[in-house]
């Protein structure tokens, strides 16, 4: 991972939801947190940071057939954007076609590439291919079944980056929104740490350690 730190202009972190559906003895949270941070860089830019701090991947967007994970639960895209290829602007996506499965254990999807010219190119390939990217959204949905035991775990990640213009003061910036919900938590932490590591990427500013302070105050 590169050192390239942001500066964040303004950032917000705001609690949406924690909620123990367990017991005092044996407890299981779901916590959401939204988090929106400001920050003068291009979303191209932040395109690039990002993928170099691993969160633009194979993992979170995938190429090949998933079992259990598809880009959110109401079915947005694994990832879209509006990027300029070849000197055109096209919309880029990469959805999760539901291919079936054993529907008490697992489902199978498969991520499908628009347009097709670009089928076979990864978001992660964009800065080496000279792709500019405009605007784009992440989205991962991770749901867990297992056998004989009632679960309803699951981890959801929903991101976009988009440039906003402030007309009165004639100003431009990048608004960077995140939400973060985990299911099934034995004890206040975190949502979604991994992802959580990968975003911490701000000037004095450790994203990860607020959020365990927002939590751990309430």
């Amino acid at each position: 991972m590169k050192e390239i730190m942001l500066d964040a202009k303004q950032k917000s972190i705001r609690l949406k939801e924690l909620k123990n559906y367990g017991s005092s003895l044996r407890p299981l949270y779901t916590i959401g947190l939204e988090i929106e941070l400001t920050v003068g860089e291009s979303p191209d830019t932040l395109h690039k940071i990002f993928t170099d701090a691993g969160l633009i991947t194979r993992d979170t967007i995938p190429f090949d057939i998933v079992s259990n994970f598809r880009g959110s639960a109401d079915n947005k895209p694994f990832y879209s954007a509006l990027i300029v290829h070849e000197g055109v602007t096209k919309k880029y996506e990469v959805v999760a076609r539901d291919t079936g499965g054993f529907l008490r254990t697992r489902i199978n999807y498969e991520p499908v590439v628009y347009p097709d010219e670009l089928r076979l190119t990864h978001p992660a390939e964009f800065s080496r291919l000279d792709i500019e990217v405009e605007e784009w959204e992440l989205h991962n949905y991770r749901h867990y079944f297992m056998l004989f035991i009632s679960s309803k775990r699951y981890e959801s990640f929903d991101m976009w980056v988009k440039r906003e213009k402030e007309v009165e003061k004639d100003l431009e910036f990048t608004l960077i929104k995140v939400n973060l919900v985990e299911s099934e938590l034995r004890e206040k932490k975190a949502p979604c740490s991994w992802y959580l590591k990968r975003l911490s990427v701000f000037e004095g500013f450790d994203l990860e350690k607020e959020v365990r302070r927002k939590i751990e105050v309430e």
